[in-house]
């Protein structure tokens, strides 16, 4: 009977140093997957992310706001997976281009942080302003989420949820 109570002891003392471990591997995979990630990017992957957001914006331009949304789509971090725009998405940003239509746009930045999240951010022009300087520009601003998931990458819209480069901001 002792033995079988130092046994229980025993495997329970070793059950938990296991998952303790996990624990701490999880934290640093995190770490890690960013680490990983920047330093497995190359030229390539830089003209190719920036390729897609630029093509999608050059079609917001020439209003074709149905192509360029079926360009985009959604990432799930937590599962590490993309997705093809929600209909409800789809109609939100719809309705966004046409209240707010590209006339011309601007690629402020940049930033990789991430597999799952990066940025892209544009300033757009949705109106003229004959005189910008006494009513301001009409501007707004728009960022695309592009991910790499198994090599390749995806154009996704940011959320409010997705990480972005605060030292962009």
């Amino acid at each position: 009977m002792k033995k079988f109570f130092i046994f229980i002891a025993f495997a329970a003392l070793v059950l938990t140093y296991s998952s303790c471990t996990s624990c701490s591997s999880e934290k640093k995979s995190k770490k890690d997957r960013k680490m990983e990630f920047k330093e497995n990017l190359t030229s390539e992957d830089t003209v190719r992310m920036l390729k897609l957001a630029d093509d999608c914006m050059e079609l917001l331009k020439n209003k074709d706001i149905d192509l360029a949304l079926a360009m985009l789509h959604e990432y799930d971090d937590s599962l590490q997976q993309v997705s093809s725009l929600s209909g409800a998405t789809a109609n939100k940003l719809r309705r966004q281009f046409e209240i707010f239509p590209v006339l011309k746009y601007e690629r402020e930045y940049f930033s990789f942080v991430h597999d799952g999240a990066n940025d892209v951010r544009y300033r757009i022009w949705f109106a003229e302003e004959p005189n910008p300087e006494q009513n301001g520009e009409p501007i707004t601003r728009f960022m695309f989420n592009p991910v790499k998931v198994d090599g390749e990458w995806f154009l996704c819209v940011k959320t409010e949820n997705d990480e972005i480069d605060e030292l962009r901001q």
